[in-house]
């Protein structure tokens, strides 16, 4: 009795873990579905950009990074400085940025800002193409430089 007691339980908690498991895939799926239909909207003189996620890397290697988020990440371009936030919010002028980087993987597009006078950089992941883009275009316009990869996705040509 207790082997059969032992297995119902076996089989309900894996059941359990599964079902957590499958509605954590579903709401990525739907936040990133969400995302890539979404576009840069002007809320007063600020241009919200939607993110999925955003990471704090180091500068140069965007891909090692040491903090991230996906309960609130933002990235606000308001018309003299950039507000970003992965943990805490930074707020900086655009004459602050050093460089501005686009980097593409599976499922992610990302705009990555670098900072001069500081080691980390600020990732945010739009996953949509378009809206990084946008992103970045609207980062050129304020004179922010770009890197070669992000001259290329403005220009049409994928790197």
């Amino acid at each position: 009795m207790s082997e059969t007691i032992g297995l119902i339980f076996s089989a309900m908690l894996l059941l359990l873990v599964a079902s957590g498991g499958l509605a954590l895939f579903l709401y990525t799926k739907l936040r990133v579905s969400a995302a890539r239909q979404s576009r840069i909207e002007p809320h007063g003189d600020a241009a919200h950009v939607p993110l999925v996620a955003a990471f704090s890397g180091w500068k140069g290697v965007p891909w090692i990074g040491w903090s991230s988020s996906t309960l609130k990440p933002t990235l606000v371009l308001h018309p003299d400085h950039i507000e970003c936030r992965v943990v805490r919010t930074r707020r900086e002028p655009y004459t602050a940025v050093s460089r501005v980087d686009y980097r593409e993987s599976i499922g992610t597009n990302n705009i990555v800002l670098e900072f001069s006078g500081s080691l980390s950089s600020f990732v945010g992941n739009t996953a949509s193409r378009d809206l990084a883009r946008d992103g970045i275009l609207r980062l050129a316009r304020q004179g922010c430089p770009l890197s070669p990869r992000a001259e290329a996705l403005l220009n049409g040509r994928s790197r």
